[in-house]
Order: C-alpha cells, then structure tokens, then sequence
C-alpha cells in the first residue's frame, strides 16, 4: 500500500473546490434555519419560490437560498395548486380530482422522506443586557451546562 506524503497534497487548489461544493448546502441549510426563526423570511420564501420558477425572472440569489425556499414552501404550493384546480368552472370532474390525489399522494411522500423542522420561538436580549449574559441565561434556562462551568 502505497504511503500518502501530506505536504505533497496540493492542499492550496483542493480546499477552495470543496468549498465551493459544499457552500449552497451550507447556505441552504441556513437560510432554511433563518426562515423557521424569523416569519419575514419566511414570507420572502413565498416570493423567491413563485419567483423562480417562472423561467424568464432570475434573482440572481444563490442556489442554495433558492433550494432552501422551494423546500420551505412546497407544501404551500401543492395546496395553491390543488385551490386553482378546484376553482377553474371549466375543469373535468376527473381532472379535478386526479390533481387532488397527486396532491395528496406528493404530500405524504414528501412527509415520509424529510420530516419538517419544528417552528423556534426566538428569545431576544433583555435592554442593557451583554451579549455574553445573554447566552449563559439561555444556557441555564436550557438546562444546557459545560463541564467545567462557563469561564
């Protein structure tokens, strides 16, 4: 087995690349976070979602904040389209109700495969309060405790 010289790596062209790969999940999974705390980015998820999905509008954000929203609203957008199917006067009965069983059918998939994250109420500094006050209140009020105290 041959031996591996660390130092012979050419660590300088391999760390960018993997940054590079990995940055829209990390965004993705922030701006998904960012979206279950705060209800304003989740209400811009309604708009970046509707959004980019109309092929001639790009808002030249990120791939994984784009990612993050369609997966915030999806269940949103199945019931949009379920609603315009039933509104339409004109729409075959049959029609009608093989988008609500698609509708249906997508929901519990998607429910099986990715279970949703849980909504967080947000907690805020008191007025005057430190920052480093601040996490070792939430700390204690978490039940959360270092083993050798906070220093």
């Amino acid at each position: 087995m041959a031996k591996v010289n660390l130092k012979e790596i050419p660590w300088d062209i391999i760390i960018p690349e993997v940054i590079r790969a990995f940055s829209p999940f990390i965004q993705g999974i922030t701006w998904l976070g960012l979206s279950k705390i705060d209800k304003r980015i989740s209400a811009l998820n309604n708009l970046i979602a509707i959004a980019e999905i109309v092929p001639t509008i790009d808002l030249g954000l990120p791939k994984g904040v784009v990612l993050a929203a369609m997966y915030d609203k999806t269940n949103d957008a199945l019931d949009m389209i379920n609603k315009l199917a039933q509104a339409v006067g004109d729409l075959p009965g049959d029609l009608r109700n093989f988008i609500q069983d698609m509708v249906d059918e997508a929901k519990e998939e998607i429910e099986d495969i990715i279970p949703d994250l849980p909504e967080v109420e947000v907690q805020r500094r008191k007025p005057g309060e430190s920052w480093y006050d601040f996490i070792e209140r939430r700390l204690r009020e978490t039940g959360f405790t270092f083993p050798g105290g906070l220093a």
